[in-house]
């Protein structure tokens, strides 16, 4: 019988993508954390804060992901922050200004089993700006505008599980069960 994990997010995309790759190791479900505020701090800082909420909310062992979007034009900002960002441009808007600059996506998947038991992966994707073919104002985030290295579409023109053979996520995916076994 497979442990139950609670992933947090209240992005139905996210659990989709994350639930798929761990479903062979856990019995998933999403749940979401309310009034759940993030502290300033680094991404590692960030992460830890967010699975020791989650935790002591939910008393059964949790998944959270934090992911960072580091601008090379920006000197990589916003990093973690990247949320505050997109509350103040939208991604098109976003692929617009920086079209033509270097970015990199990274995804830090946490699990914690209790206070003292935690466990992380990492993973990051490198790619260019592009300035998007349309002003969706309710395209997923960066997925709009981030041309990974490698391959010929932005994010947002594949599917999560083809998404998840280059993506971010899909290699913090990998990385965190690599951990676990």
């Amino acid at each position: 019988m497979k442990s139950k994990l609670i992933i947090v997010t209240g992005n139905p995309l996210k659990f989709r993508e994350l639930s798929a790759a761990l479903g062979e190791f856990f019995d998933c479900e999403q749940r979401v954390l309310e009034d759940n505020y993030e502290i300033q701090g680094a991404p590692e800082e960030i992460l830890q804060h967010k699975l020791l909420r989650a935790y002591e909310t939910f008393k059964q062992p949790v998944l959270v992901d934090d992911t960072s979007l580091h601008f090379e034009i920006l000197g990589g900002f916003p990093g973690p922050y990247i949320r505050d960002f997109f509350r103040a441009l939208k991604p098109w808007q976003m692929g617009e200004r920086f079209a033509g600059s270097r970015i990199e996506a990274v995804c830090r998947l946490g699990i914690c089993k209790g206070e003292n038991n935690i466990t992380i992966g990492e993973g990051r994707v490198q790619g260019v700006v592009v300035k998007p073919e349309t002003k969706d104002d309710n395209a997923r985030e960066f997925d709009l505008f981030f041309l990974p290295d490698g391959v010929e579409k932005v994010m947002l023109e594949y599917s999560p599980e083809e998404k998840n053979a280059f993506s971010h996520r899909g290699n913090a995916i990998r990385d965190l069960i690599s951990k676990l076994q």
